[in-house]
C-alpha cells in the first residue's frame, strides 16, 4: 500500500526563497570584474561558492517540503515553548534591535548601535537586566571596532559621533 506524501507550501516556498536568494547572488557574483580581488581568486569566488552552499540548502529544503515537511522539526509542545522563551514578544525585541541600528548607527556610532542590537537580542531571549546587557554589549564590540579600524583599516562609523 502506498503512502502519499504531503506537500507543504509554506516550507516549499521557504525553499524557492532560499534558491531565489542563491540566484541573486550568484547574477551579482558574475558581475564582479574578473581583475577585482586578491592575486590568486578573485573577488567573484566567494559569492559563487556561497550561492552554491545556499542552492544545495535551498534544494535539500525544498526537497523535504515536497517530499512531507521539514524532518526533525520540533512539534509545538511545552518543550519548544522552553527552548523559545521570548515567543513574538521576543521576535519584536530582536527585530527592533536590528532595526534601532539601521537607524541610529550613523548618529550613535557603530559601538553603542551594537551595544544597543545586544541588549535588544538579550532582552528578546528573556534577560531582565538591560542595563548589564547594553555594557556587555559594548565590551564585546570595543574589540570589534578596534581590530576593524586599526587591523585591517577598515573603516567603521565613528566609536561615538561628536554631536552627542
Amino acid at each position: 500500500m502506498a503512502t502519499t506524501r504531503k506537500i507543504v507550501p509554506a516550507q516549499l516556498a521557504i525553499g524557492a526563497g532560499v534558491l531565489v536568494i542563491s540566484a541573486v547572488l550568484a547574477v551579482g557574483a558574475f558581475r564582479f570584474p574578473a581583475e577585482m580581488g586578491f592575486v590568486i581568486l578573485g573577488a567573484h569566488v566567494y559569492p559563487y561558492a556561497l550561492a552554491a552552499f545556499l542552492a544545495v540548502v535551498g534544494l535539500l529544503l525544498s526537497y523535504q517540503a515536497i517530499t512531507g515537511g521539514f524532518r526533525e522539526l520540533a512539534d509545538h509542545s511545552e518543550e519548544s515553548d522552553k527552548a523559545l522563551p521570548g515567543g513574538k514578544p521576543g521576535v519584536a525585541w530582536v527585530t527592533a534591535g536590528l532595526v534601532a541600528v539601521a537607524v541610529l548607527i550613523n548618529f550613535i556610532g557603530f559601538v553603542l548601535a551594537a551595544g544597543l542590537l545586544f541588549a535588544c537580542s538579550a532582552r528578546g531571549f528573556g534577560s531582565r537586566r538591560p542595563l548589564r546587557d547594553l555594557i556587555i554589549g559594548i565590551a564585546l564590540t570595543l574589540p570589534i571596532y578596534w581590530l576593524f579600524n586599526a587591523g585591517l583599516g577598515v573603516s567603521l562609523p565613528p566609536l561615538i559621533n561628536a554631536w552627542i
